[in-house]
């Protein structure tokens, strides 16, 4: 009986919560409506400034976000892009491979709480042979949920392949975000198409690194992997590679074999 009002409560609490959220995103549209009518420019453009920058805001973003649907095999590691973005205060950020925005949200979100930045995301939102089975065309569904985040302005979708968009590039990029083509010959593609543009203390950060090491004989097509032996290739000359075995793995590589100095070449023959 204990279990079974346990079970009739928590329906009722799930039942009340999509009830007020279908009276918030109904009631919210037209009072941003009614206020758009009523308030002068100026006091509106300082509200919208208001809620971009409060702690409420961007706690309501971060909820919102949770609360979406993604189906990304990334899970909570999508906070340790956010924390990084955070840390850094990048000028530039280019991920490959979108599908519905995991990435792409938490990474605008930070970009958006530094108040500066620009995320480019990169995916041609067609069928490949690396998309999961509900995330094909996802164009429409990225795009709905910047808007839901209110992260549109801080993201460039480029609805393209990662090669077309390398021809005409030229901007320093300060965090790549690799998660698009996930075969040897593909990842290694990305690579070595955006590595030179990569800043001095710029970070690569690759996705699904460790599946070698937790093989899933129930998913066959991923038997064609390929981003852990490349990764591991990188590891293996001398690239600085740091691995979070989470989430199918998430690795961040600097782009000079040894790393980047941290002394300035007169400080270390003074010292010597």
């Amino acid at each position: 009986m204990v279990a079974d009002r346990g079970r009739a409560g928590g329906r009722f609490s799930a039942m009340a919560h999509n009830n007020l959220d279908a009276n918030v995103n109904y009631i919210m549209p037209k009072l941003k409506y009614a206020l758009s009518r009523i308030l002068p420019d100026p006091m509106l453009r300082g509200l919208r400034t208001i809620r971009d920058i409060s702690p409420s805001g961007n706690a309501w973003r971060h909820i919102q976000a949770e609360r979406i649907s993604f189906m990304s095999g990334l899970g909570d590691s999508s906070n340790l892009l956010y924390g990084i973005v955070r840390s850094m205060k990048p000028s530039v950020c280019l991920e490959i491979g979108s599908a519905r925005g995991r990435s792409t949200c938490y990474i605008a979100m930070a970009l958006k709480e530094n108040g500066r930045g620009t995320l480019y995301a990169v995916d041609p939102h067609t069928e490949t042979e690396w998309n999961d089975h509900s995330s094909r065309d996802t164009y429409e569904i990225l795009q709905q949920n910047l808007e839901t985040l209110d992260l549109s302005a801080q993201v460039q979708v480029l609805r393209e392949f990662s090669e077309e968009v390398a021809r005409s590039w030229e901007s320093p990029i300060d965090l790549l975000f690799i998660d698009g083509d996930h075969s040897y010959e593909g990842v290694k593609r990305d690579w070595e198409l955006f590595v030179r543009h990569l800043s001095p203390f710029g970070v690569a950060i690759f996705h699904d690194t460790t599946w070698d090491l937790h093989p899933d004989p129930n998913q066959p097509r991923l038997t064609q992997m390929g981003v852990p032996r490349f990764v591991e290739e990188l590891r293996k000359v001398g690239y600085p590679v740091l691995t979070i075995d989470k989430d199918c793995g998430i690795s961040l590589v600097q782009r000079v074999i040894g790393g980047i100095p941290l002394r300035l070449e007169s400080d270390a023959h003074e010292h010597s």
